[in-house]
């Protein structure tokens, strides 16, 4: 009994390895949240507004 070499097949193979070979990476790696510094409160992220922006309606995008 042979196998079926078909573009399907090739296609399914090759998304398999890339699924793997992109979740190896994450399984394989050590904990890092003992690495990680703690945040200080004492200077917390803040989101402004820049005078610079242009207002722009929906349609002219």
């Amino acid at each position: 009994m042979s196998t079926q070499h078909s573009r399907k097949n090739f296609f399914a193979k090759l998304l398999g390895l890339f699924a793997v070979a992109g979740a190896a990476p994450k399984l394989l790696a050590k904990s890092a949240v003992a690495a990680v510094a703690p945040v200080s409160p004492a200077s917390p992220f803040v989101v402004r507004n820049d005078a610079r922006t242009v207002a722009r309606s929906g349609d002219s995008v």
